[in-house]
């Protein structure tokens, strides 16, 4: 199942029964309007990311949910192969996936609260290996380096990042099958210092 913690939440959110960063049913990138590959894009009216790492190339930027406060944008790495997922649907299955979710809240309480409760999330749902206070590009994270518990799960291992910014929350995950071989904190750390905040 291709289900992250912030694809999870997504769909939680949909469903109106947010439960953290990580639960959300299937949202499919597939169903998302075609975008185009660019260096800068914005996502929510607080946060630009100027991606700088060539493995990673933009799939989706939606502001479907912009009415309740959330945004989400997602980068993909490698080459494509399709993937049954047990819902038995066809997708479009990646070396490695970035997933990007940024709620904007009335208060920075609610912003807190929200980034704790997919922290937890994130913490009770995955195997948890290392966890690290981080600051990149001026900004506090809680970073979290796991495996995946699910073994349907076709990604194995993750690293996700999870900061406030004002009255904003954001989870920044990157996931990856198995064989792939590159570092993915490398990768994050890269992907955060590109983030700036408003």
């Amino acid at each position: 199942m291709k289900r992250t913690t912030c694809a999870r939440i997504l769909g939680i959110t949909i469903a109106l029964t947010l439960t953290g960063c990580s639960g959300l049913p299937s949202v499919s990138d597939k169903s998302a309007d075609t975008v185009i590959n660019t260096d800068y894009v914005s996502v929510g009216s607080h946060l630009t990311v100027h991606n700088t790492d060539e493995r990673l190339t933009l799939l989706s930027n939606m502001d479907t949910l912009s009415a309740d406060g959330l945004y989400y944008a997602s980068w993909t790495a490698g080459s494509a192969e399709p993937y049954e997922n047990t819902d038995g649907d066809t997708i479009d299955l990646y070396d490695a996936q970035l997933y990007l979710l940024l709620g904007e809240y009335k208060n920075a309480d609610a912003a807190e609260k929200n980034m704790a409760d997919w922290l937890a999330a994130g913490q009770s749902n995955y195997d948890v290996t290392a966890e690290d206070t981080v600051t990149y590009g001026g900004q506090t994270y809680t970073m979290i380096t796991y495996n995946f518990i699910n073994r349907e799960n076709p990604y194995a291992q993750g690293v996700s990042a999870f900061g406030v910014y004002e009255n904003c929350a954001i989870c920044v995950e990157l996931t990856c099958q198995e064989e792939y071989g590159e570092d993915l904190q490398e990768m994050l750390t890269t992907f955060l210092n590109g983030c700036s905040y408003q």
